[in-house]
């Protein structure tokens, strides 16, 4: 699985459910790696953890915890494949998060936890605002709410014509995606009151850059 994949896949899922589709309706779309399991998966990132300056004990702590998230998202999809896989693993979203949440709880000190929901909204980008505790501390109304929604499906219909259209060649489509992502964002933004905006900041704190990590045998950054 290429690495744009992977950082796509990490996207998808991240996101609430109905607004996070797969562009190519591949086994894999980070379901593997980091963020495939919403908050613990990405919790298991190495560059996550630096940023959050997790002890040993924490370390081995966060590892059971995707260890478990991985292990529940196989079990639940075993034999299933594409658009099946995602539906499924979709449809366990929010049981995964409450699981992950709780035991954060007990691993994580609370400025950890908070800089972890900043790093997932950052990971997330116009994604992120679909996400209901997200939209709540918002205050975003039922009008910004559909213009988010047209907004992201539209992106959405654009990133799967960027895969379509790769042909392989994944440097430009991951450019290219990278770049759909940030003007999307900034639609989003634009719908935001000036209040929403300062709200948005603290949500996301100080720019974050993930980096993805290879599978073992597989292709690394």
């Amino acid at each position: 699985m290429s690495k744009t994949l992977v950082a796509f896949g990490l996207v998808a899922f991240l996101a609430v459910p109905a607004m996070a589709q797969p562009p190519g309706g591949g086994r894999g779309f980070g379901f593997g790696g980091p963020g495939g399991g919403g908050l613990g998966m990405l919790l298991s990132n190495k560059s996550v953890q630096e940023e959050l300056k997790l002890a040993g004990d924490q370390v081995e702590k966060v590892k059971e915890l995707a260890d478990k998230t991985r292990e529940k998202i196989e079990k639940a999809t075993e034999g299933l494949e594409g658009q099946e896989r995602f539906a499924k693993v979709r449809e366990i979203s929010k049981e995964l998060e409450d699981d992950a949440k709780a035991a954060i709880k007990d691993v994580l000190k609370p400025e950890q936890i908070t800089r972890l929901h900043q790093i997932r909204n950052q990971t997330l980008g116009y994604l992120a605002f679909a996400n209901e505790e997200v939209a709540k501390k918002l205050e975003l109304t039922d009008a910004q709410k559909d213009e988010v929604k047209s907004i992201s499906e539209e992106a959405g219909s654009k990133m799967r014509e960027i895969f379509q259209e790769s042909q392989g060649d994944r440097q430009a489509a991951r450019t290219k995606i990278n770049e759909l992502r940030k003007e999307t964002l900034a639609k989003v933004e634009a719908k935001l009151t000036d209040a929403q905006k300062a709200t948005w900041k603290e949500l996301t704190g100080a720019p974050f850059e993930l980096k993805m990590e290879g599978r073992p045998g597989g292709p690394g950054r």
